[in-house]
């Protein structure tokens, strides 16, 4: 298979494997918010948040230097593995032990047998990052997304079970422990690479620069991402922190949806070309197109729609989430795009920038959600958005710059999403003042005026894209419906 053919394959795959999961993660999340009250939701983001930061050390970095790394060898893979698996023992015990700090930092008893519950999954996701990245490195995603599917179905399998069955919290840690223990298995029976006992420090020391700058940036852009939720659940509460936290989660779809699967699949190819900094420009920005062609209507539409959907979907205990979900929404138009800047850095093998970069982020981020934890969630969501808008033009500029590019190409490169974002945006608001309906009615209609609006303008400034676009999603439907069956069957 030549290098293009494995990338589309890559993204064919990837976008597969996001779009059921995600399917599946939002029926599932609306399904147990109905039957579990918002405090619990938040207690688990107060654990995740802490047991998530401290996953990112299981590898230090290194297993993104091992995908960057063109010449990297069976030695670098297990000295890696080894200390990946040193590091999830550590994790854990450290975790079992603090947990009753943590606890009563936050003054919530449960959260002592969550943490150690939870920390399992440490020495579970140690033992198969190499096996993972591995599969990145090669742009294997196929074999990557079928083993993901069969965890998801098993791991979801349970977890409406103990739901059913009243676990409410319960349901979502085993849930997750079950998808990774499924993973980790799929992954040591079916790889062609298994650890030798071998640790090389100097091959350590090799991956040590690149690797250790990606975790600094990760870690930075972690905090930059949840300080919002430390502080909510330090000041507000664990009721509060599950309405910010849910509204956070659908903030993060685009992201989790298109920018990230793009990402995945793309950050191996870019390290593949990365001396041939004209041809990731050009396929950057036709990048940006269609992920802003997608992300830009929808998450405008859902700010501009969060009464409706929240009270038809999640009901009328989570209706404080909905100014935060309206700003939020915003954010994550602008996030869509943003997100990219990490593989662009990365695939350039420029981790130091970004890592300086994401100082600078987190920085201005503390400082606002000091301030707007005293004005409540709203006030959190409001502070998110305008630092984001302060810190657009020029974090984002240095990431471009890279690509020998400017922000005028970009704005260029997109101007007729905007422009159609801008004309459904006029259109819903139109809408919501002037036309007093119920809420299915309601959110039906804007939907549908505020889409139609969309298409037309969108259709006026880049018809080519759009029909390409058309093209493309009829082609990958026609040519992968009967092959999804198959393999899930």
């Amino acid at each position: 298979m030549t290098f293009k053919n494995k990338v589309k394959s890559g993204l064919k795959w990837a976008f597969m494997d996001q779009i059921l999961s995600q399917v599946l993660l939002l029926f599932f999340g609306v399904f147990l918010a109905r039957i579990v009250p918002p405090s619990a939701f938040g207690l688990v983001a107060i654990v995740t948040m802490f047991t998530n930061f401290a996953a990112l050390f299981i590898d230090l970095g290194f297993g993104v230097a091992l995908v960057q790394k063109i010449d990297a060898d069976k030695e670098h893979f297990s000295s890696v593995f080894w200390l990946n698996l040193i590091i999830g023992l550590f994790l854990y015990v450290f975790f079992f032990f603090t947990a009753p700090f943590f606890s009563y930092f936050f003054n919530q008893p449960d959260i002592t047998i969550l943490i150690r519950v939870i920390s399992l999954s440490f020495i579970i996701c140690s033992l198969t990052s190499v096996q993972s990245n591995l599969l990145i490195r090669e742009l294997k995603f196929k074999q990557k997304v079928i083993f993901n599917w069969i965890a998801i179905v098993l791991g979801y399998t349970l977890a409406f079970y103990l739901a059913f069955n009243g676990f409410g919290v319960w349901s979502i840690v085993w849930m997750t422990l079950v998808t990774s223990s499924i993973n980790s298995i799929l992954y040591w029976f079916s790889t062609n690479w298994y650890p030798s006992f071998v640790f090389n420090k100097s091959k350590i020391k090799e991956l040590s620069s690149f690797g250790l700058n990606v975790l600094g940036d990760t870690s930075v852009n972690y905090w930059s991402r949840n300080f919002d939720n430390f502080i909510i659940g330090r000041v507000l509460g664990s009721t509060e922190l599950g309405l910010y936290s849910r509204a956070y989660s659908l903030m993060l779809l685009p992201l989790r949806n298109i920018s990230s699967v793009i990402t995945k699949v793309m950050f191996p190819a870019f390290s593949k070309k990365q001396n041939d900094v004209a041809t990731i420009k050009r396929y950057y920005l036709q990048i940006i197109k269609y992920i802003a062609l997608l992300t830009f209507p929808a998450m405008i539409g859902l700010s501009l729609v969060s009464k409706e959907f929240v009270l038809l979907l999640f009901g009328t205990n989570w209706a404080g989430m909905i100014p935060v979900l309206t700003i939020l929404s915003l954010v994550g138009a602008v996030q869509s795009i943003f997100s990219l800047n990490g593989m662009i850095y990365n695939s350039l093998g420029k981790a130091h920038i970004a890592f300086k970069v994401s100082l600078l982020v987190n920085f201005v981020l503390i400082i606002a959600f000091s301030i707007g934890v005293n004005y409540g969630i709203v006030g959190i969501a409001w502070s998110y958005l305008i630092a984001s808008m302060i810190l657009f033009f020029p974090i984002y500029n240095t990431a471009i710059k890279q690509l020998n590019t400017q922000l005028s190409e970009v704005f260029y490169t997109l101007k007729g999403v905007l422009f159609a974002s801008l004309g459904m945006a006029i259109s819903i608001l139109f809408i919501t003042f002037y036309i007093d309906t119920t809420l299915i009615i309601g959110i039906s209609l804007k939907i549908f005026v505020g889409g139609l609006f969309y298409i037309i303008i969108i259709y006026q400034y880049e018809k080519e894209l759009l029909l390409t676009f058309k093209n493309k999603v009829m082609g990958f439907t026609k040519r992968n419906t009967i092959l999804l069956s198959t393999n899930l069957l």
